[in-house]
């Protein structure tokens, strides 16, 4: 493999995607190594994977079945030790890369070492059909706005990052040793607690060292029926009402205090009072929560989160109001998507 940077492609099923995403990546792609990790039930389609062996550039690695988020999460561990090249970028195949930006991440990487990520934000958007092969984006919306996550001082980045929760530090152009540390502890811990698991990993993340984020998008997410958050099921509602919960809560205070040299608790008091009480406040509770609410508010967050079919928001952004480069993004992926003919999108 050449360059600086591998993007870890993480697949599961969504095979109408595929496609899609290795078409664009294959026309647009600016020398970057693509690590296809495969956690679907049966192999990649056979035209594909020829397609695949064909590009240098392209590694395809088929794992066990996804059948579960712990298994997920030692995937990627696993597929992070495939990894050679000084930097990684983990990528889904109904995003669309805006590969200017992610240029812009590993140059600004490149001249300012002491960072660990760069990354930039992430514009959501719905796919119309206008006719029978041609699709325009419309509705977009910020899925992760900006957030300065490079302060000198860790306390001062988990402040910061706590009070502005999201998942956008597991979104960012990373060095490769830092997420093979972070995902080594979370692939180990919180079995199949997905919530604890992700909010570790961007924990550990911004504990580790600085991250330079661009006030620019480097992902153009699409909504769809098919997307994660929705398929994510009857099998996520036990782990808030097991008896480990309370267990993994003091496991996860315990390493990421030790990381940011903070006392017992203090990461554990921030994280109830900047993530958990917006949603005990959405409930109304007039007295302090019992372990049993506290449960009861995570499943209400997660049903939620799996219902929701199509995320809309009420102020969508003027397509014209974007950043020129953004525009021309956005312009680039429609005119390939009207030549690609790619269906059932």
């Amino acid at each position: 493999m050449t360059s600086k940077l591998t993007i870890v492609l993480f697949l599961k099923e969504r095979k109408y995607f595929n496609k899609r995403f290795l078409d664009y990546f294959c026309e647009n792609n600016l020398n970057f190594n693509l690590l296809i990790s495969d956690g679907s039930k049966k192999p990649i389609d056979r035209v594909l994977l020829n397609k695949i062996k064909k590009n240098k550039l392209i590694k395809y690695f088929k794992f066990p079945e996804d059948k579960s988020y712990n298994v997920f999460y030692k995937k990627i561990y696993k597929t992070l030790k495939l990894v050679k090249t000084k930097y990684v970028f983990f990528a889904s195949n109904d995003d669309f890369i805006i590969y200017k930006t992610l240029k812009k991440c590993i140059d600004f990487l490149t001249s300012q070492n002491k960072y660990i990520g760069c990354g930039g934000t992430m514009l959501g958007f719905d796919m119309l059909k206008k006719n029978k092969l041609d699709y325009k984006l419309s509705n977009f919306y910020h899925l992760y706005n900006y957030i300065k996550l490079d302060h000198l001082n860790k306390v001062d980045r988990f402040e910061n990052f706590i009070k502005n929760h999201n998942d956008l530090p597991k979104n960012c152009v990373m060095k490769t040793k830092v997420f093979l540390k972070t995902y080594k502890y979370s692939s180990n811990l919180f079995n199949n607690n997905v919530d604890f698991k992700d909010d570790f990993s961007c924990l550990y993340n911004v504990s580790c060292g600085r991250i330079k984020i661009l006030n620019r998008p480097l992902i153009l997410h699409q909504a769809h029926l098919d997307s994660d958050a929705n398929n994510r099921g009857n099998m996520l509602k036990p782990i808030f009402v097991n008896k480990n919960f309370i267990n993994d809560l003091i496991i996860f205070d315990k390493i990421i205090g030790a990381k940011l040299q903070l006392k017992k608790y203090v990461v554990m008091n921030k994280y109830y009072s900047h993530v958990l009480t917006g949603l005990i406040n959405t409930l109304d509770l007039r007295t302090e929560p019992s372990i049993k609410e506290i449960k009861n508010i995570f499943i209400k967050k997660l049903l939620r989160r799996i219902l929701k079919t199509k995320v809309k928001k009420a102020n969508f952004i003027n397509r014209n109001l974007l950043d020129l480069e953004t525009k021309n993004s956005i312009n680039k992926i429609e005119k390939y998507l009207k030549n690609s003919q790619i269906k059932n999108l």
